[in-house]
């Protein structure tokens, strides 16, 4: 019973938490409203030499051609979202964000809880087998291979499963951080599938290949070499181990098989973890709740693109990567209108693509997994893991990016 229960649970959370997974291909929770908006009016690209101030600022774009417009019919009937979530948009700003500071407690102090569960309960064992080639690869403790599963689903859970799983002994500090980073890396592969379709029909599938392969193959490429390098390198230099973690593992194993002691174990197991979790995500969500509140991230959204001006791009990129800073699909709209103007070629939209998600995504990622990061993780180690996934996640799509354009051109 405790096996079906705990499954089922697992399942349960999974369908409430599968909607906050498409954040960076629709840019769905910027729309608020007042100063708080980042979603400006829309405005429609009608030239190649944009002027200035069309490219100040993220703006929503409309489809002109046949590409755009295709685009935006195939992207109607793909849903992005749920009624409540779509409700939740509609709410004023601070009830929207307490209500979602609500939602991130219940989701990571489920993941704590439910990490907890599968290891009480004995269910790790049997999960872990579907991870066993990740797990193996990076030498880590069977005991991460969960968290690997419910990443697909939602990376604020897997990785309260992971530290839950450190701080009652059952992973060192290496396996933990080296499995936050592959945590991080199978978060990506959820937005893929929603933006195929739409891509391929206004596109062509060639593009779409194109687009998905590189972004595929830096995920795959960052996940082997993050294992290896923390198998080989940082398990050499000793670094992050824990001394007596793993003779913590039997006295937890033995109470568990103890009648009665399910529910009280999964609590004492916790409690550590989902204590600092109060400490260290309410105040860091308020603050990033105040800095969006004021303009900071909007700001950031408008600056930060035309501080990494490519000369090698096309000129139109000038206004791609400031739209894809509102949404990738806003984006592809923008470079959609280029091609239909006959101004830029598919290839060409492509590569815009790819390096517009390179500066604009990490600004939109990091402003809701930071107070995640931060609560889970502590404060300094989380605002490290934070940054530097990004930044890896940046250099391995870079690197894929470039193999395409020597291929290309």
């Amino acid at each position: 019973m405790r096996l079906i229960f705990t499954i089922f649970v697992l399942i349960l959370l999974s369908m409430t938490t599968v909607d906050a997974l498409a954040t960076e291909m629709t840019g769905t929770t910027p729309a608020t409203t007042g100063a708080t908006s980042i979603a400006l009016e829309s405005t429609a690209v009608n030239s190649p030499a944009p002027a200035t101030s069309e490219m100040r600022g993220s703006k929503r774009v409309s489809p002109e051609g046949i590409t755009g417009k295709t685009f935006a019919a195939e992207r109607k009937k793909v849903k992005s979202s749920s009624d409540y979530t779509k409700w939740k948009r509609r709410l004023p700003f601070w009830p929207r964000k307490g209500l979602m500071l609500l939602e991130l407690v219940i989701f990571i102090s489920a993941g704590v809880l439910i990490g907890q569960m599968l290891e009480v309960s004995g269910c790790v064992n049997l999960l872990s087998v579907l991870t066993l080639p990740l797990t193996g690869l990076g030498k880590l403790s069977r005991e991460a291979g969960p968290a690997f599963l419910m990443a697909f689903q939602s990376g604020a859970v897997a990785n309260s499963m992971l530290v839950s799983q450190r701080d009652s002994g059952q992973l060192d500090n290496r396996e933990l951080y080296t499995s936050v980073y592959v945590v991080s890396a199978l978060s990506l592969f959820a937005h893929l599938p929603t933006f195929v379709v739409p891509i391929g029909i206004a596109f062509g599938w060639e593009a779409t290949f194109a687009l998905f392969g590189v972004r595929f193959a830096a995920i795959v490429i960052q996940i082997v070499l993050t294992l290896l390098i923390s198998r080989f390198v940082i398990t050499r230099l000793n670094i992050g181990q824990q001394r007596g973690v793993k003779e913590q593992i039997t006295p937890v194993r033995e109470s568990r098989r103890k009648k009665g002691k399910f529910w009280p174990t999964i609590w004492k197991r916790s409690r550590k973890t989902l204590t600092r979790l109060i400490i260290y995500l309410i105040p860091t969500f308020i603050l990033m709740a105040g800095l969006e509140y004021y303009g900071a991230f909007k700001w950031l959204a408008e600056e930060m693109p035309q501080l990494f001006t490519f000369s090698f791009l096309p000129p139109q990129s000038l206004v791609v990567i400031p739209a894809q800073a509102l949404s990738l699909y806003n984006g592809a709209i923008a470079a959609a209108n280029f091609v239909d103007s006959g101004s830029m070629t598919v290839h060409q939209a492509v590569i815009i693509i790819l390096f517009g998600s390179m500066v604009t995504a990490p600004v939109r990622t990091l402003r809701h997994a930071l107070p995640t990061y931060v609560a889970i993780l502590g404060a300094r180690p989380g605002l490290i893991m934070a940054v530097s996934a990004q930044v890896i996640r940046m250099l391995f799509l870079l690197l894929c990016t470039s193999v395409l354009m020597m291929y290309w051109f």
